[in-house]
């Protein structure tokens, strides 16, 4: 069998587009179209479903996709086995994380990256828990950071990096009296969008008290809460090193309130994925990031 017919149609499967998987893999989509024809006849059966929403694995096109995965992670194994040793780390990793790390922590991974292996790109976009670890689990990402107060329930693998300490955050100077859950929740509180783990667990805390005089206000990125807090509209919860510049500043400062724990840094990848040598580039310098 064709491997070029696997990866075509896990490209397929997972885009969900003949056009998209075309463009990604680099073939015409009639070669696409012809690679999928091919592995259909030669299985016996329909793999993908045409819809006018998409296309859709079928029954036995769920089934292949663990099988194909396999196949096409030990070629990648063959292939890394045959370079020569002299070679250097070459290719292109996608990353998917936290919009904090992506802006505060992960500039620094790349850059280092670059300097150390220049032919090892690092392709960094933004996701939530859940779009991070889907788009590991279809294979449009290689790796994705969580940062969550818990462990995550997923069946890619894990490994714990570090932590990140949360701050609570208002303007002015501090008050010197230390402030109860009660206390905030009859403050503005402003909190990231839902599915952020931290901010979704400061909201249960505020719900608890059974007060409800404070607005809880949702936004969608960390600058846009600091600017508003910076001018009194409330006070938030966020990352200690998304707001030191703010902090050391004076713009916001640290409120004595209730205990926050640690935010945990794990990265997910797919258990069934080969680790080529760029991947494993990027996860040595993250590793490096959180031992410092």
């Amino acid at each position: 069998m064709d491997t070029r017919f696997l990866r075509s149609f896990l490209t397929v499967a997972q885009r969900g587009s003949f056009t998209e998987a075309a463009a990604e893999l680099g073939y015409t989509q009639s070669t696409v179209t012809g690679h999928m024809q091919k592995l259909e006849r030669e299985l016996g059966g329909r793999l993908l479903d045409r819809l006018p929403s998409g296309v859709l694995v079928t029954e036995l096109g769920a089934r292949l996709i663990e099988h194909a995965e396999a196949v096409l992670a030990a070629e990648d194994r063959l292939r890394s086995l045959s370079r020569e040793r002299t070679d250097r780390p070459a290719g292109t990793v996608r990353l998917i994380a936290p919009e904090s790390l992506c802006t505060y922590r992960l500039p620094a991974v790349i850059g280092a990256v670059r300097a150390a292996e220049p032919d090892v790109q690092v392709r960094l976009g933004p996701g939530g828990l859940g779009d991070a670890l889907d788009a590991v689990r279809r294979g449009t990402a290689d790796l994705a950071l969580t940062m969550e107060p818990r462990t995550p329930a997923t069946d890619l693998t894990l490994e714990r990096l570090g932590t990140e300490p949360l701050l609570i955050l208002d303007r002015g100077a501090p008050t010197g009296i230390p402030m109860t859950w009660a206390d905030l929740a009859e403050r503005d509180a402003l909190l990231i969008e839902e599915g952020c783990g931290y901010s979704d667990d400061v909201a249960d805390h505020l719900a608890a008290t059974g007060t409800a005089t404070g607005r809880r206000s949702r936004f969608g990125t960390i600058e846009a809460i600091k600017r508003c807090v910076a001018v009194g509209l409330g006070w938030t919860v966020l990352p200690a090193v998304s707001a030191e510049s703010e902090i050391g500043s004076g713009t916001l400062s640290v409120v004595d309130g209730p205990a926050l724990p640690d935010c945990e840094i794990r990265v997910a990848t797919h258990p069934r994925r080969h680790h080529s040598p760029a991947l494993e580039v990027v996860l040595a310098e993250l590793r490096r990031t959180w031992s410092r």
